[in-house]
């Protein structure tokens, strides 16, 4: 998932990583879901991992379904590789126990593999619907009408167009700036973009309520999250009192000519902001994530499901026993009998601007220093922004 404002370094640099030997732990207990105080741990409760992002001892992550409101393996699993599937529906149906099992499936996601498939959330299908046809028509459009909306602009809560090759992902992870092969729209409403433009008609009305409506399901992934660190439900609720958050829909044209050497549709990169929720597209060319072993595996497409990952705020918050893994949007295979166009809409939630992103109580140790100093996120965000796009630009932030 890319975004101007998500786009960052991870603290595993190169390739095959450079994280230092550290102990995972599984987790305090689920505050409020029977354990009250989130003091509880699990037997046997660490995992080791080595400089080369490999674990010693790491399960699988498998697919996870709740039925009849009682967790269990999906069959197809191995199928499906190391992203699991996890149905949310019972953390706001269900009863504590259930709720628990929900915060459990999320808490071993993302401290294995940083991503799973979400289920079960209750969106709105009709407001997918419209923010994919009308951005779709926005592609369409003459490239010279496109163009008259800048990267940027003096408008709060405006318009961002970034042109086909605009952005190397890459960048961000020390890799080569070769362009990636996508063309993108953003938008935020604490963020300076262009005007919206006239043509289609509907796409600002659309956006915003794709982003109100995303916002709410992103609160109540907030206190999801809180439950599986065993904090209090509604410990993350001021800290994104005024989030800036933000909104890309990102085209991927059919490939008319094959690309260069080390070229993909979007660079390996990792999210730099708290959480991302992606609606895919069934087609040729998809996300990919790359696990701890350094193996790239697909994310199944499930319809009507989002794909979530963490990134590195939440890594940072959670002094790395979450990770924030980098993943990478390939190139389609070359079959002219199929078309390759693909499009996704990604929400990213994101701190407000003076929030100082620290290590979380579940992972201070006393005479042990976190692993990263205290950052505000508009520092770490700007930081980003120009990896990404080139230390000559400059992101504008609302809130300061």
């Amino acid at each position: 998932m890319d975004c101007p404002f998500a786009n960052v370094e991870t603290a595993a640099g190169g390739e095959d990583g450079d994280l230092p030997r550290r102990q995972h732990h599984r987790g305090a207990g689920v505050a409020g879901i029977g354990d009250p105080t989130g003091s509880q741990r699990r037997p046997g409760s660490t995992v080791a991992c080595d400089r080369d992002d490999t674990c010693e001892r790491l399960r699988p992550a498998p697919a996870i379904r709740f039925q009849g409101h009682r967790m269990k393996q999906a069959a197809e699993a191995g199928e499906r590789g190391p992203v699991p599937i996890v149905d949310i529906s019972p953390f706001t149906t269900g009863e504590v126990r259930e709720k628990g099992d929900v915060a459990e499936a999320v808490r071993a996601a993302c401290e294995e593999i940083g991503f799973f498939v979400m289920v079960g959330h209750g969106f709105p299908e009709d407001l997918v619907t419209r923010i994919y046809d009308v951005s779709r028509a926005f592609f369409d459009l003459p490239a010279q009408e496109k163009n008259e909306i800048d990267e940027s602009g003096p408008v709060m809560g405006g318009l961002m167009h970034f042109g086909l090759g605009k952005e190397a992902l890459a960048a961000t992870l020390g890799g080569e700036t070769i362009p990636d092969l996508k063309e993108t729209l953003d938008f935020g409403p604490g963020f300076f973009g262009d005007r919206w433009p006239v043509r289609p008609a509907d796409l600002e009305p659309a956006w915003r309520a794709y982003y109100e409506a995303m916002s709410t399901l992103a609160a109540t992934l907030r206190s999801i999250f809180a439950a599986a660190l065993g904090l209090a439900p509604d410990y993350f609720e001021d800290k994104f009192r005024g989030h800036l958050s933000s909104l890309r829909v990102i085209d991927y044209p059919e490939q008319s000519a094959p690309p260069a050497p080390g070229q993909l549709r979007a660079g390996a990169h990792s999210d730099y902001g708290v959480l991302t929720i992606l609606r895919t597209e069934d087609a040729p060319g998809g996300l990919q994530v790359r696990t701890r072993a350094g193996r790239w595996s697909g994310v199944p497409h499930i319809p009507g499901s989002f794909v979530v990952n963490i990134g590195d705020a939440m890594m940072r918050w959670t002094n790395d026993h979450w990770i924030s893994t980098r993943h990478r949007v390939v190139n389609p295979p070359v079959d002219p009998a199929r078309p390759t166009r693909r499009q996704s809409i990604a929400y990213f939630h994101n701190l407000p601007r003076d929030t100082v992103i620290e290590c979380l109580p579940p992972f201070r140790e006393k005479g042990v220093p976190p692993r990263y100093p205290p950052i505000t996120y508009g520092e770490y965000a700007e930081l980003r922004y120009r990896q990404a796009h080139g230390n000559e630009k400059q992101l504008r932030l609302g809130g300061g």
